[in-house]
């Protein structure tokens, strides 16, 4: 009897150390009520909720800072997000929930938000609020840095992951491999664990490759956007790269990769029908300079050799250095996106020259080019060579046309432009305006460079 009673107190004993334990163990985190304030904020659909109550109570979360008139990084982490979401699958809005809110709630306004949501395909809550309120909210999160506060929207561009539940907080970089973020969000933070099985030793493991710095590029910057497969996804926000250095000539890629903003403020007609067909959505400023837009270039360029297989090189005679150049007066009203233009340098005896150009339709209408004209020259003619008994014979070519979504070259032996009677030497390094005149009254104003070729 006294041995069942001593075991009894024993139990006893043990059962109330267990439910004096169990509830400090499960109680509320620290990072609660008291810490986090209830702020309120506004939804992208105009609803009102607070921020302990509604958004992070007792839920797996993840938080980033944007704004949406944000050139380069937030375009990119909101891209980046939208890959998380599609790996997670319906798990976002059900057992763990993204939100991103705006550090400038002047501009980003509800509607602002609804649209830039809608434009990314971003199945998650936009907030907006009391900017103050929102630099609170920041400095809670540990996501403000005093330092670079100058009045501006500089900000930190990590991201926090958490479950407020249990307290377990995590800084990251939106810019991880989304694979591995949706890890973290959806396992780690509930304290799941993987088991791995591993054999053998590290001398059968295999041999991990070099990662040229194009390719690293690519993938650091590039793939949230665009594949680089020929096979480009449904719903991409962005077009698959796959043979572009092929399309596009590579000072055009060069400014568009330094600054897509810029061109888009100039209307530039290719950037401005990619804008259009992906759905609004503008290219960030990647901030790349030359170095590293070769490298991406290269890698590009080596990925679709490797896929395609080289179909076609580059001869002696094929233009690379004549920039992309439209009219910079009245860049809104541009019929055709002009590419590789040049004329080559004569003699200061010659009468007659030639020029080269590339005009690109991005309309989804057919456009004619009645004429060219140039204050350089007297007479600019446009010119084809074709086959008449045998014998090659150059023929004046009028009312050209440019089909919709198609273009016309200018090239040597093909059709080009016969610059006739100058008025002016044409020596290397000049740049000479050429007027186009299309069919439909338009003109547009385009800067040629002459080269030594």
């Amino acid at each position: 009897m006294r041995s069942t009673m001593r075991k009894y107190y024993w139990v006893a004993a043990i059962a109330i150390f267990i439910m004096g334990y169990v509830p400090a163990f499960s109680a509320a985190s620290p990072w609660g009520a008291n810490y986090f304030p209830n702020v309120p904020l506004i939804t992208q659909d105009g609803k009102t909720v607070r921020f302990f109550d509604d958004v992070i109570k007792d839920k797996v979360v993840a938080i980033n800072f944007i704004y949406t008139h944000c050139p380069d990084t937030c375009p990119l982490e909101t891209a980046q997000l939208v890959q998380v979401q599609k790996i997670m699958g319906d798990r976002v809005g059900r057992d763990v929930y993204f939100y991103s809110i705006s550090i400038d709630p002047e501009r980003d306004t509800p509607e602002v938000l609804s649209e830039y949501r809608e434009r990314f395909k971003a199945n998650w809550t936009f907030l907006t609020g009391n900017k103050e309120d929102i630099i609170e909210l920041r400095k809670k999160l540990g996501l403000y840095i005093e330092e670079i506060q100058d009045g501006s929207l500089n900000h930190n561009v990590s991201m926090i992951i958490g479950n407020q539940r249990t307290g377990r907080w995590m800084k990251r970089s939106p810019f991880e491999n989304p694979h591995v973020l949706a890890d973290q969000i959806g396992n780690w933070l509930t304290g799941w664990k993987n088991k791995h099985h591993r054999s053998g030793d590290y001398a059968n493991a295999p041999r991990l490759r070099n990662i040229p710095r194009g390719e690293q590029i690519y993938r650091t910057r590039c793939v949230t956007c665009h594949s680089l497969s020929g096979n480009e996804l449904a719903g991409a926000l962005g077009p698959d790269l796959l043979g572009v250095t092929r399309r596009r000539e590579k000072r055009w890629l060069y400014d568009w990769m330094k600054a897509p903003d810029q061109m888009l403020k100039k209307k530039d007609p290719i950037a401005m029908a990619l804008y259009k067909q992906y759905n609004n959505l503008a290219m960030p400023n990647m901030r790349l300079n030359k170095e590293e837009a070769d490298a991406l270039l290269e890698y590009i360029d080596d990925e679709t050799n490797r896929i395609q297989g080289v179909t076609e090189q580059a001869g002696p005679d094929t233009p690379v250095t004549a920039a992309f150049t439209v009219s910079q007066d009245k860049p809104a009203g541009d019929v055709v996106a002009v590419m590789n233009s040049w004329v080559r340098e004569s003699h200061p005896a010659a009468r007659v020259n030639a020029g080269y150009m590339t005009l690109v339709n991005v309309g989804d209408e057919d456009v004619t080019l009645a004429r060219v004209e140039s204050d350089a020259f007297n007479t600019v003619e446009v010119h084809e060579m074709v086959a008449v008994d045998g014998l090659m014979e150059m023929r004046e070519v009028t009312d050209l046309t440019i089909p919709a979504n198609g273009q016309i070259n200018f090239e040597p032996g093909g059709k080009h432009l016969m610059l006739m009677g100058p008025q002016v030497q044409i020596e290397t390094g000049q740049k000479l305006d050429m007027t186009l005149t299309f069919k439909s009254g338009k003109k547009q104003t385009v800067s040629v460079q002459v080269a030594a070729r």
